[in-house]
């Protein structure tokens, strides 16, 4: 690979990264306002967490 493709790729890469960190935060916000539950998955089970205990951890 060029050096020109890997700067596209990452370019990219670090575009995708960006706009998911955005939405995550958006969720949680909007969760929050809601008084809303979040279900995650962590060490492989599926656990709902209140959305504002996600700004503790």
């Amino acid at each position: 690979m060029s050096k020109k493709a890997v700067t596209k790729t990452d370019d990219f890469h670090a575009k995708v990264m960006k706009g998911l960190k955005l939405s995550y935060e958006r969720l949680i916000q909007s969760k929050i306002e809601k008084n809303q539950s979040v279900v995650i998955m962590r060490e492989g089970k599926v656990i709902t967490i209140k959305a504002s205990e996600l700004r503790k951890i």
